[in-house]
């Protein structure tokens, strides 16, 4: 039987596929990936943390104000209500009335300035804590952009060296006979690795164990001589 040529060409397209191979695995597995992961999360956690503190500090804000304009409004009629009573012009019971409601705004004055000194402090203690929760949020996510561009600088050697490869590749493959090549094709698809060994004596290149004379004789007639164990493809 005529046997096939492009044997070397396939040699050379095993090694080329192998290294292909090893390029995209270690695409996937980048040492920074794990890192990345974890920055990202904690970036997340900590950008979550910083929203929730900024919330907070809105809300006591809008209590502050609520209670500061409360207090100015109980001011104000406190005032009046001192004026017209110092003023006199009323009855002794419309004095007493008057003198037990200006006692009555003193005490609700002095409890929303306790209320509103209370918040003033609350405040104090929020404002430190969104301050290095943000700080912190701006630092998870500089580590996590940091890893970033690591990651998609070795992902950019990585893919240049692919391109390179994925040429010659091509350039390789219009060499090789198509049943030779649709063979390979199929033996890597099923089995992965090395499909094709050089043999050494009756030793294949591949999976390296000797074939027995009688057999070997028989494989190297075919037009596509093959591994009696391993199926692989043979250079003879």
């Amino acid at each position: 039987m005529e046997r096939l040529s492009s044997f070397a060409d396939l040699l050379e397209l095993q090694q080329i596929d192998s290294s292909v191979d090893k390029l995209l695995q270690d695409r996937r597995s980048l040492p920074e990936l794990a890192d990345h992961a974890l920055a990202r999360r904690e970036s997340r956690e900590a950008a979550h943390a910083s929203e929730e503190a900024t919330v907070r500090m809105r809300s006591l804000d809008r209590d502050l104000s609520r209670t500061e304009d409360e207090l100015q409004m109980a001011e104000q009629k406190l005032r009046e209500q001192e004026r017209r009573l110092f003023a006199g012009r009323m009855n002794a019971r419309e004095t007493e009335n008057m003198r037990a409601e200006v006692q009555s705004l003193r005490r609700q004055v002095e409890s929303m300035e306790d209320e509103l000194l209370e918040f003033l402090d609350m405040r104090e203690g929020m404002q430190e804590e969104e301050r290095m929760l943000a700080e912190r949020s701006d630092a998870t996510a500089e580590v996590e952009q940091r890893l970033a561009a690591r990651i998609a600088e070795s992902r950019a050697v990585i893919d240049a060296s692919l391109a390179r490869f994925r040429e010659r590749r091509a350039g390789i493959v219009e060499e090789i006979e198509p049943r030779l090549l649709q063979l390979y094709t199929r033996l890597r698809e099923r089995r992965g690795g090395i499909v094709v060994g050089e043999t050494s004596g009756r030793v294949c290149g591949a999976c390296h164990l000797q074939m027995p004379i009688a057999e070997y004789e028989e494989v190297v007639r075919d037009a596509i001589p093959q591994c009696i164990h391993c199926a692989a493809i043979l250079v003879l």
